[in-house]
Parts: C-alpha cells; structure tokens; sequence
C-alpha cells in the first residue's frame, strides 16, 4: 500500500513537470521570445551601422573642387614704332598748293587707280578740315554698315565722357598733338549719339551734308593743278610723315638692336614735289616695341595676343614675329604683326601702345589631385554618386602646387558618340560607357574634381 502511494506521487511530480515543460514551449511563447531575439539583433546592426559611418565620418573625406577655366594675362607697355611696306606719293611737277584725297584712308586702289587732287592755293587750315571730313565720312559709313540696334545711348554717353576727359588730360599735360588727333572721333562719337536719339538726321544725311561742306571747301582752293594716280596697286593713306623708308617693314629680318636705335635717331626725308600720301603694298603691317628683356620674355610662348593703341583707343590681334636682344645687355625690341589693314586709323609713327599677351588658358587644379590610371594622366571626378575618371592635358605648372590643364571636347564627342551607337543596338540606355572602349572622357567645364579620397577608382559609388 505504501509502495503504490509512493509510486502515485512519484507519477504526479512527473506530470506535473511534463506540464510546465509544455508549457514553456508553448508557441506564442515561442514566438514572442524570437520577436525579442530579432529585435535585439536589428538593435545591435543599427547601432554597428551608424557606428561605422560615425568612424568614416570622423577621417578624412574627399575634397572637392570645380573645374573651371583660368586665363591668365600678362601686360605690358612700351612704345610702338610702326614699320610697313610704304611707298610716298609725290606730285609730278606741284611744289606748293594742297592735295585733297580721292581714296578713303585704307582704301584699295589699283595701278593707275586716282589717288589726289592738287590744287593751286595753299591753305592748310581747309587742308586739315577736308581731311576731318573725309574721316568722319569713312566712320559714319563703316557705322552705318554695322547693325545700329545694338547701339545705345549709355554705350556713346560713356564713350562721349571717356574721350572728352582723355582730350583734357592730354592738354593738361600738353600733348596738344594727341588732343587733336582724338576730335575727330568725339565728334563722330556725337554724331552717333545723335543720330540714335533721332536729334539729328540718320546717318545718310550726315555723310551727304559733309560731303557738300567738302564741296564747298575745295571750291575754295582753287585751279585744278593735277591729278595724282597710283603707280602700282595697295593701300592709300593720306598722312605721310617722312618716315617710310626709315621705318621699312624690309628691314624686320635682318635688323640688329643697334640699327633699330639707329632708325629712332634719324630725321624724316621729303621729294622736293607736294607729298599726296603713301601707298602700302602690304596688308601685313608690324609695331616695334622696345623693351627690357625681362619684359620680352613673358611674349615668347604667348597664345594670344591684343595690342591696344591708347591714342586711337582702337586695339588689334597681333601675332610675334620676331624679338630682337641686345647683346650685351638687357635691351630687347618685340616685333609684333598685324595681318588686318584698318580704315580711318591714325597712323602716327610712334604711338603707346599696351600689349596683352594671354601666356595660358585652362582649368586650375591643385597638383595633388593629378594621377596616373592606365598610363593616361588625369584627374578623378564626382559624376553624381559615382567616381570617375577624366584625362588632363597639363600646359602649365605653378610655383604655388597648382597645375593649368585642358580637355579635348572634339574627342568627348568621338568617343560619346560611339558610347551612344553601341547602346543603340542592345536597345538599352547604359550597358556600354566609355571604358568599355578602354578609353577615358577628357576633363570638361564645371566637372566636379576630387583633390584627395581614400580607395578612389572609376565606378566607385560615394555617398
């Protein structure tokens, strides 16, 4: 009887134990404990997650900067002694009197083609205003042909005040001869405005109203003495100076520094007959600069260069020909030429010019983004979330750790190009780029450069 009742309690402890162990494994237990267990884990990944960026963060990122084009400009101004290819037009047989033009300065004529008239009374004062006219004539035309609305009244204004204080100035100084040399563009510059503002008569009634007052000068000159003509074809000037023959455009490639001074000490010469001008055979005409050899120096690899003659306030796109050094010494004379023969220009032999030589052009970029990849010398770059990777052409390197580079933009079309083509022909948008070609796009305007970056190759995604 005891044995069975302890074999009964025995049974029920067992139960009872096989009770709460199915009550622990329960499902919705079960469930509940895996929902805290996954949640726990999803914790410790956040955590892990922002924990490393908080890392990357705290070292060094990339740097960045834009690709953007620096011209970089060297000035420098001397006196411009002009040298042409001239020939003086003398009357036949007139040594007194006054010669009134045919041709418009700068006008083509041929061989035999009439350049002055001579007449018998000598009166400079009508001289000098036939000759105002027919520059003023010249400039009114040459505006006319221009279209006129891009002209405004601000723009003429400015020009009107700019020449008027420039005349001033030059009097105060007393260079007469400059003031007077710049009247006759401030009373175009005046007719211009007036003619935009519709105060006066358009531009034809102006050229007419000149050209009778030119009339009406010449009928008081006089007898008709002779006839000027061309004795071969070029390029008619009114103003001749002496100098023409001194200052040759013959002796450029053979001229020494010393022979050059020499030139600048010899007088003018004359024929005995009336002067009616010079004839150019050329249209290349050339300025000769004298200058310190340092001065020169920053002219030799120059890409461009503007010359700007402050007198005639006119520039010109000249190219080097040719700098000759004083030896010993630190003298030197820059030859520049201009391949453009300018209408109603005032030719005057010596003049101060300023010389704007462009030594280069390109994107600025610090050196230490510069790298090599495949044996291509380039940069990389952020195309939105991607790096990639951009070929350099460097044309010149900085004291100060930078570097000028260009692009070739006609390549990036060749190679966009036939990205595009094979596209075309899977019929989708980005299965083929640039690499796939082993080749590599040239850097272009406003391309987003990485100056420095951890791992950095093409195709990496930053975020």
């Amino acid at each position: 009887m005891a044995l069975k009742e302890a074999l009964n309690k025995t049974g029920g402890k067992i139960a009872a134990g096989a009770r709460k162990t199915a009550a622990f494994f329960d499902g919705s237990y079960l469930l509940r404990v895996f929902g805290y267990v996954l949640v726990s884990a999803l914790a410790v990944g956040l955590i892990f997650y922002v924990g490393y960026h908080m890392v990357d963060k705290l070292q060094p990122g990339m740097d960045l900067v834009d690709a953007v084009t620096k011209t970089v400009t060297t000035t420098v101004e001397a006196d411009a002694y002009i040298m042409r290819s001239e020939t003086p037009v003398y009357a036949y047989y007139s040594y007194t009197g006054s010669v009134t033009a045919a041709v418009a300065d700068g006008g083509k004529v041929a061989r035999g083609g009439k350049l002055a008239e001579v007449y018998a009374a000598s009166a400079p004062e009508i001289e000098n205003r036939i000759a105002e006219i027919d520059t003023q004539i010249a400039q009114l035309k040459k505006n006319d042909a221009l279209d006129r609305s891009s002209q405004t009244t601000t723009s003429l204004d400015a020009a009107i005040y700019d020449r008027f204080f420039e005349i001033a100035a030059d009097c105060s100084q007393g260079n007469c001869g400059d003031a007077i040399a710049r009247r006759v563009s401030l009373l175009v510059d005046m007719q211009k405005r007036s003619a935009v503002r519709g105060t006066a008569a358009d531009y034809e009634a102006q050229i007419r109203a000149l050209e009778a007052e030119r009339k009406s000068l010449t009928g008081q000159l006089g007898t008709n003495l002779e006839t000027v003509y061309a004795s071969q074809s070029g390029y008619f000037y009114a103003e001749y100076d002496g100098y023409g023959e001194i200052f040759s455009a013959d002796r450029i490639d053979t001229m020494t520094y010393e022979e050059f001074m020499g030139l600048m000490d010899t007088d003018p010469s004359f024929a005995d007959t009336l002067c009616a001008g010079t004839l150019l055979s050329d249209f290349n005409w050339y300025i000769a600069c004298p200058m310190t050899k340092k001065e020169a120096s920053a002219l030799v690899d120059m890409y461009d260069c503007s010359v700007q003659f402050l007198t005639a306030a006119e520039s010109f796109t000249m190219d080097l020909c040719r700098i000759i050094a004083e030896n010993p010494g630190d003298g030197a004379v820059v030859i520049l030429r201009c391949e453009t023969v300018p209408s109603a220009f005032d030719f005057t032999r010596m003049q101060k010019v300023l010389i704007s030589a462009v030594e280069y052009s390109g994107f600025e970029l610090p050196l230490t983004a510069v790298r090599v990849v495949d044996g291509y010398r380039g940069v990389y770059v952020q195309d939105g979330v991607t790096v990639r990777f951009r070929r350099i052409n460097v044309i010149h390197e900085t004291d100060d750790g930078t570097v000028i580079c260009t692009g070739n933009a006609q390549e990036n079309e060749a190679i966009r190009e036939e990205v595009r083509l094979a596209n075309l022909q899977t019929g989708k948008s980005a299965v083929y780029d640039e690499t796939s070609f082993g080749a590599y796009y040239w850097i272009e305007e406003n391309d987003v450069v990485i100056v420095s970056g951890r791992d950095l190759y093409s195709g990496k995604i930053v975020g």
